[in-house]
């Protein structure tokens, strides 16, 4: 079972890792942030290629309807491979991409976990020093109240006696 007696030291300790994990969280967010960027990059990349693949298929289409030039065909087929080629090398880079970006997400996560995780000790921490200067004050005020009143009654009593003491020592 922990201490229950707070201790401005871990206390501070634990500020301290909670300034880290915040400065390391803010550092996966930002790479996380640049991979995301770059797997959009990715995405675009291989939708381009996509569509002037799609582009030139139709264009190949029409050029064999028309009864285009064989070398045009032989061309624009040879073209529609290399993209094709460009595709599936862009599919890999995306999946590449994506998994370094799962990866930043899982970190940054992670570090998030942490983050919280060293708020919630602090706040633990904290709430049982505020705690116990709150019953440390209540006790200096009870202290300070009963002090008061036994010097209040001190006071009334010595002046009590002093005076009835003197009047009571001259009628004798």
């Amino acid at each position: 079972m922990p201490d229950p007696t707070p201790n401005l030291q871990r206390i501070q300790t634990l500020r301290n890792l909670h300034e880290q994990a915040q400065r390391a969280g803010r550092e996966l967010a930002a790479r996380l942030q640049r991979a995301q960027a770059e797997q959009a990059r990715a995405e675009d990349k291989l939708r381009s290629l996509e569509q002037f693949s799609l582009q030139y298929r139709e264009q190949l289409g029409e050029l064999q309807r028309r009864g285009g030039a064989w070398s045009q065909v032989r061309d624009l087929r040879g073209f529609l491979d290399r993209l094709a080629a460009a595709q599936a090398q862009q599919r890999v880079e995306l999946e590449r991409v994506r998994q370094a970006c799962a990866e930043q997400l899982r970190a940054w996560t992670s570090a998030r976990q942490k983050e919280k995780a060293f708020e919630v000790l602090l706040a633990q921490e904290e709430g049982v020093l505020h705690v116990v200067q709150r019953k440390r004050q209540q006790v200096e005020l009870q202290d300070w109240t009963l002090n008061r009143e036994r010097g209040a009654g001190d006071a009334f009593s010595d002046s009590q006696n002093s005076h009835f003491g003197n009047t009571g020592s001259s009628q004798h």
